[in-house]
């Protein structure tokens, strides 16, 4: 389980808005061959699902500049995956996003995929000047964030071109790289949901499909012998679209696929549909997907499309014959998820809705059927999951929530019944992220908190029967600081001081197994710094001081590794900074608070771009602190400028974080603004928020 809140952060030029929305979806939308989840990958074990991916730009201005959503959206993603294309090339956002990525993340873990122009190199231009990399991209880049004229390796790109590897096999080397397996391992799996996973010998494939034509051509020719013949081809045909296609060993030869499901499609085509039997009408829906698969990973979409939507028409004929039969549902089910699936990537959104909703719709009736079948079961699973992300990616949020919480309500309920099984009960818990994100997205603390508070429990239950299940131990350290976070806004310090202190424990195992893991090492400072705030909200200065020399001290030993690193070097010092300055005024130690804090100032402001989800907050609650220490030393112009800072830094919408509305709350306030203060109190308290910073800038005195 990633610390990061999305998988990924997709950065485009504002030109290339529809690219960015087919790359979210065909991501979003992915399913891990089942035999690769749970496997060790290059980054841990293998997820089953790669959502969510962060994509907002196209409701902002092509002039406008990066806001504080993108901030904390990129400092929270695992991957950074660059639409290359000249508008991107010559994009300053773009360029800003990948330098920061270089120089706060593993380089590795930026992708690119092509979609226009052409790729240069480190030592040949693209020609006639379209080069589609940005130079951040090919270049060195300083800790200042500034791209030099040193040229680094050409990065290694998916090439969505249809003269490079085309839409579909560019997807599967992007998905490859961020689950950290090999892409054959993907190519070579047989998945319903995607791509054609086994391959045939094309001579032997090649030889069959002309006897089968030799045979069908008979069948036609010897009316005296239809019935004989008929019965050849059609066994013929099975075999080639079963054992064929299963068993065989793969040799990656797309076309012999491609005449495989074409001629059983003509084979069939020359019959009435009316005249074809349930068992050739099945045998001909398996070479309509079979086309259309060929057709999806050749990225022909419309072909794609028009291919599954006949599968789904004779599907639908099947079902209309026996409509309580479980196999027909089920085979209705999956050409009606492939029309979804393929509109959904084209952004064909009135074509995917309905077909996911009908997909729910089938699922549910197996499940009616058999409650007792898992398979059946998972398929309704499915199903709510991909309604939740096409309802997320449409930003009905509500919707969203509720299909979300039916997902992991099913994957609970099997876990339930394999409580042995790690993989499920972990399977569990990673369900719960893109409905405790849906939350948050939401604005509902409480329902985040819930969410959070499930997975929590899920990781303890897993390691109760494996304590040193390492994934279980991340997760479980990441659940429980986030649940602190939550709590906190919430206004229960008691728990927040109590989840905060649990996931210091956590990080301190994980420490105990690995003490020159940088990465535990800087949860520690997070941690600790975060448990200095909340002791200050319950008046315990020593305990806090303690948590901040503490914090310090491992602080150290990041900064001593690395100089460069602008989350140890600048924000991290620049949170417990103003931690120190907030211990300080508690001692009435005005002049020495305000000494520290301007160091804290100072050391947020190295950063060229925000590195941190908290950045804009923190530095909101600087300026408020700056303020109040210059209005108590009698400097009243100075506050109020720092408290006017603090208000131009939350902007002016009312759709922002609660956390953004408080600190605009405190800065109205303090400026005498009381009506305006007022409406953000109203909103604040709508929505719950009860951060204790906030309850106290509305008490009196």
């Amino acid at each position: 389980m990633s610390e990061y809140r999305y998988k990924a952060f997709i950065s485009y030029s504002w030109a290339d808005a529809k690219w960015a929305k087919w790359l979210l979806g065909a991501i979003e939308t992915y399913r891990t061959p089942a035999a690769l989840v749970g496997q060790e990958g290059r980054y841990g074990p293998v997820p089953a699902r790669l959502r969510p991916l962060f994509k907002d730009r196209e409701e902002q201005p092509a002039s406008a500049g990066i806001g504080s959503a993108l901030d904390e959206a990129l400092a929270s993603s695992e991957f950074l995956i660059v639409i290359c294309s000249p508008r991107a090339a010559a994009s300053k956002w773009v360029n800003h996003e990948i330098a920061w990525f270089k120089t706060h993340r593993d380089p590795s873990r930026i992708l690119a995929l092509i979609v226009d122009g052409e790729p240069g190199t480190a030592l040949h231009p693209a020609p006639h000047g379209q080069d589609c990399f940005p130079k951040a991209l090919t270049h060195i880049v300083n800790a200042d964030l500034t791209v030099t004229h040193a040229r680094a390796d050409a990065p290694l790109a998916a090439d969505a071109r249809k003269v490079g590897d085309g839409k579909t096999n560019a997807k599967l080397k992007l998905v490859a790289a961020m689950l950290g397996v090999g892409l054959d391992e993907l190519v070579n799996r047989d998945v319903r949901r995607r791509a054609l996973r086994a391959r045939l010998i094309a001579s032997a494939s090649l030889a069959l499909a002309a006897v089968m034509a030799v045979l069908a051509w008979f069948a036609v020719q010897a009316r005296n012998e239809a019935q004989q013949q008929r019965a050849a081809a059609d066994g013929l045909v099975e075999f080639m679209l079963t054992d064929l296609r299963e068993k065989l060993e793969p040799v990656g030869r797309l076309d012999a696929l491609d005449v495989v499901g074409k001629r059983a499609l003509t084979y069939y085509g020359e019959q009435p549909t009316g005249d074809l039997d349930a068992d050739a009408l099945g045998r001909r829906a398996r070479a309509l997907h079979l086309v259309g698969e060929v057709r999806d990973l050749r990225g022909d979409s419309e072909g794609a499309l028009n291919a599954f939507k006949q599968a789904a028409a004779t599907t639908q004929e099947l079902l209309a014959r026996d409509p309580r039969d479980g196999q027909r549902i089920f085979d209705h089910a999956q050409s009606v998820y492939w029309v979804g699936y393929v509109a959904y990537q084209r952004g064909e959104s009135t074509i995917a809705e309905p077909a996911f909703r009908d997909y729910k719709r089938l699922a549910q009736q197996l499940v009616a059927l058999d409650p007792g079948n898992d398979d059946w079961q998972m398929e309704l699973s499915y199903a709510e999951g991909n309604l939740g992300t096409f309802l997320l990616g449409q930003k009905r949020y509500a919707e969203a929530e509720r299909a979300f919480a039916a997902e992991v309500a099913i994957v609970d309920a099997l876990a339930a019944k394999t409580p042995r099984d790690m993989d499920r009960q972990l399977a569990v818990a990673e369900s719960m992220a893109p409905l405790a994100l849906t939350r948050r997205m939401r604005d509902d603390p409480a329902g985040a908190r819930a969410a959070l508070e499930r997975e929590t429990a899920i990781y303890r239950k897993v390691l109760g029967a494996d304590p040193k299940n390492a994934t279980a131990k991340r997760g479980l350290l990441v659940a429980m600081a986030s649940s602190g976070a939550v709590l906190l806004a919430q206004g229960d310090i008691a728990a927040a001081l109590a989840a905060n202190r649990a996931a210091d424990d956590a990080v301190g195992e994980l420490l105990v197994i690995d003490p020159s893991n940088s990465q535990w090492t800087e949860f520690r400072v997070r941690i600790r710094t975060a448990l200095a705030e909340i002791l200050l909200y319950v008046d315990d200065l020593a305990a806090s001081r303690s948590a901040t020399v503490s914090a310090r001290y491992y602080l150290n030993t990041l900064t001593a590794k690395d100089r460069h690193n602008h989350v140890w070097n600048a924000m991290l010092p620049g949170r417990l900074g103003y931690i120190e300055a907030q211990q300080l005024r508690h001692e009435r130690k005005y002049a020495e608070a305000a000494e520290r804090l301007s160091a804290s100032i100072r050391h947020a402001g190295e950063q060229a771009y925000a590195a941190d989800s908290d950045a804009d907050f923190t530095m909101g609650l600087m300026l408020l602190l700056q303020g109040e220490l210059a209005q108590k030393r009698g400097n009243d112009a100075d506050a109020r400028a720092a408290w006017q800072q603090a208000r131009q830094l939350t902007g002016d919408s009312g759709d922002v974080e609660s956390r953004m509305l408080a600190v605009r709350y405190i800065a109205l306030d303090r400026l005498d603004q009381p009506v305006a203060a007022g409406a953000i109190a109203a909103a604040l308290d709508k929505r719950g928020y009860r951060h204790p910073l906030y309850t106290q800038a509305r008490t009196p005195g």
